[in-house]
């Protein structure tokens, strides 16, 4: 089957590059397919923090937030060793959501606007022709002029871009726990976020983490740690596993009552490849938040950027893709991540303990100030015309997407058009007593 367009992924990146195509080039986006190797909703970890600039990118594309369910962290609490400062952009920190419902919410609305989604479709090899890239599935061949990798940190389209281009692989690992069970907040209220800076005087160039967050409407605690190791000639200890261990000791959890799990962050390169010819990269494939691991807002921010070029390489007839780099590195996301990139390595690789108090516990106003003006606010509200074009269908809550579909995921290769939106998730409970996942083998080698 030919497309104009196929992007493979459905997660945030994936979503906003066709909603934006949709906006900007609509018969482009008539014949574009988005590939989804699983069914929404499915499982995606991630600690599910929604900044400022995740609001502003939605509310770009005419959606509501507070469609998804979510948490609300009012602060965030920035600490070396309990002690540090506290900030918050507006009314809250952030918004905590789960990937599961947040992605199922944005792709039913991206169906609802006339995209193509095509689940349980794996990529299993791509093919670049002088007139278009054959993509080969579990579920047969497809022909596009242009696909989009919008697959993640490990994804298939980036080994065909650049796979000798410069790298870089953060590590990350969470788990949940019940809000009731949950001591030493400390100064932090049950409503309130918390970063602890301790672990990068142990080698961990990043952070541990506990948020709110809901699962069911049942409020709980989302633990993480997160290691960049963007400075390759820093000490690392190598496993978070044991970082992750003092840490929820100090909240009153044994780690081996609860489920850890790992995965992989591609970090943000300004030398890296976003793109070659009839291929580009967005979200987590092309690079996010190096200092913070923070990666919806980026994937969101990469939609419209991706989409303008698609339009203008279908205008000209010239589909190298060449200048996609340039327009993401003079993009305010793309001066935004390149800066958060530089702070990393700055912060990270100042591992002595007192440099980190100084930072954390002395240096408090002067460091959120560089996160409000240098970090976050990137993303610009889009004038209220382009917002509703003609031929956007009304946004659907996610309480809407489940209307129909209630046998989807038992369906192989379920082609989802816009009368089928897709069907609300249906979470697991939460896993105790359960044997750790084996998070020490991600990403070794970065």
């Amino acid at each position: 089957m030919d497309y104009d367009v196929i992007i493979i992924g459905s997660g945030p990146a994936g979503a906003s590059t066709a909603m934006h195509l949709a906006e900007m080039a609509p018969r482009i986006a008539a014949r574009t397919l988005v590939l989804e190797r699983d069914t929404h909703p499915r499982h995606k970890l991630c600690g599910g923090g929604c900044v400022i600039d995740v609001e502003t990118c939605l509310q770009n594309l005419g959606l509501d937030l507070s469609q998804v369910p979510q948490a609300d962290a009012k602060w965030i609490h920035l600490n070396y060793h309990n002690a540090g400062f506290k900030m918050r952009m507006g009314e809250r920190a952030f918004r905590v959501v789960r990937r599961n419902e947040f992605d199922a919410w944005l792709a039913a609305n991206m169906v609802h606007r006339g995209i193509e989604l095509r689940e349980q479709t794996t990529v299993t090899d791509l093919q670049v022709e002088s007139d278009g890239v054959v993509v080969r599935t579990n579920q047969g061949d497809f022909r596009a002029k242009i696909v989009v990798g919008a697959d993640g940190a490990k994804g298939m389209v980036r080994k065909y871009v650049g796979p000798d281009a410069p790298t870089q692989v953060a590590r990350v690992v969470e788990m949940y726990t019940p809000m009731e069970s949950s001591i030493g907040l400390g100064q932090a209220e049950a409503n309130e976020a918390v970063m602890d800076f301790d672990c990068v005087a142990q080698g961990i160039q990043g952070y541990s983490w506990c948020f709110p967050m809901k699962l069911n409407g049942r409020p709980m605690r989302n633990f993480g740690a997160y290691d960049s190791g963007i400075n390759p000639q820093g000490k690392s200890s190598g496993s978070l596993r044991s970082v992750m261990k003092e840490y929820l000791e100090r909240y009153g959890h044994r780690m081996e009552d609860y489920e850890l799990q790992g995965h992989p962050i591609r970090m943000f390169l300004s030398q890296g490849v976003f793109s070659s010819p009839r291929l580009m990269l967005v979200g987590d494939a092309a690079g996010v938040d190096a200092a913070f691991g923070e990666g919806i807002s980026p994937a969101l921010g990469y939609g419209p950027i991706a989409a303008e070029m698609i339009r203008d390489a279908f205008e000209s007839g010239d589909f190298s893709l060449a200048e996609y780099k340039n327009r993401v590195l003079r993009s305010s996301l793309g001066k935004s991540l390149a800066r958060r990139t530089w702070i990393a390595k700055q912060i990270y690789r100042l591992q002595t303990p007192w440099m980190q108090s100084m930072i954390w516990r002395h240096c408090g106003a002067a460091v959120r100030w560089v996160i409000r003006n240098f970090v976050f606010n990137w993303a610009k509200p889009i004038p209220a015309p382009a917002l509703q074009p003609a031929s956007v269908l009304p946004e659907i809550s996610l309480s809407t997407a489940s209307a129909e579909r209630s046998t989807a995921e038992q369906r192989p290769n379920t082609v989802v058009h816009p009368e089928q939106p897709v069907p609300k998730p249906h979470l697991p409970p939460v896993t105790s007593q359960t044997e750790v996942s084996q998070v020490d083998r991600l990403s070794e080698t970065r």
